[in-house]
């Protein structure tokens, strides 16, 4: 068992710095009104014929309004402050910046297979990553904890000692509280309320979990070379 210690907000700092960013670009949005969205929103039609690759990724620090921005900032600090200290900053980064990048690359392909062309921003997209990351990690936590009874290890005691930071060294109250199946039934409820409601890019929502559930599967098997770590 890893030797147990408390967290702080340096802990997930990069949360905390790209939640800062989101601030900064919502300012942006609400001081200089439509140019920013014009120049940063996720549009099939300018990525592909004008070639602005780079709205793939600042659509994803863009919101429509204040309820959108703070709605998903709630959950980026939660969802960032369990994973941030698990995996690591520079992992966190790539993680959030990569399942961001996959949500865009979804909703283009699902705005031109579609022909709706459209302009779409938010985090969300690299939220729903977060959360597929999360799944791996639960599904991980929960292998470990089958092979233990299986080995009849009666020394370790079920709880906090599977939830550990990437030092090995115990979190407080990591996310004990999750189960595979509550995360999957809140999942399903997220996106079956993305298909019923106006201006929800489900594409988008979509694209960032499959990204999240790759790519924290392949950081997990290039740090450990199995389910173990």
């Amino acid at each position: 068992m890893g030797d147990q210690r408390a967290v702080s907000w340096r802990d997930y700092s990069v949360t905390l710095v790209i939640v800062a960013i989101n601030i900064v670009g919502y300012i942006l949005c609400t001081q200089m009104g439509e140019v920013v969205y014009n120049i940063g929103s996720m549009n099939a039609e300018k990525i592909l014929v004008d070639k602005q690759y780079y709205r793939l990724i600042t659509a994803i620090f863009l919101h429509a309004d204040i309820e959108h921005i703070v709605s998903n900032m709630i959950y980026l600090i939660g969802l960032g402050q369990m994973l941030e200290q698990m995996i690591g900053h520079v992992r966190f980064a790539v993680l959030y910046l990569l399942s961001g990048l996959g949500a865009s690359v979804f909703s283009m392909m699902y705005s031109v297979l579609t022909g709706d062309i459209y302009d779409a921003v938010g985090a969300s997209g690299a939220i729903f990553g977060l959360i597929g990351a999360l799944f791996i990690l639960l599904v991980i936590r929960d292998m470990r904890r089958r092979a233990r009874r299986r080995s009849g290890d009666r020394n370790v005691m079920p709880g906090q000692e599977d939830i550990l930071d990437e030092n090995g060294r115990v979190i407080p109250d990591g996310y004990e509280s999750i189960s595979v199946g509550k995360l999957i039934f809140v999942v399903v409820y997220m996106i079956y309320s993305g298909t019923r409601a106006a201006r929800v890019d489900n594409a988008a929502h979509v694209g960032g979990l499959v990204c999240g559930l790759l790519i924290m599967a392949v950081m997990n098997l290039i740090k450990t070379g199995g389910y173990k770590g």
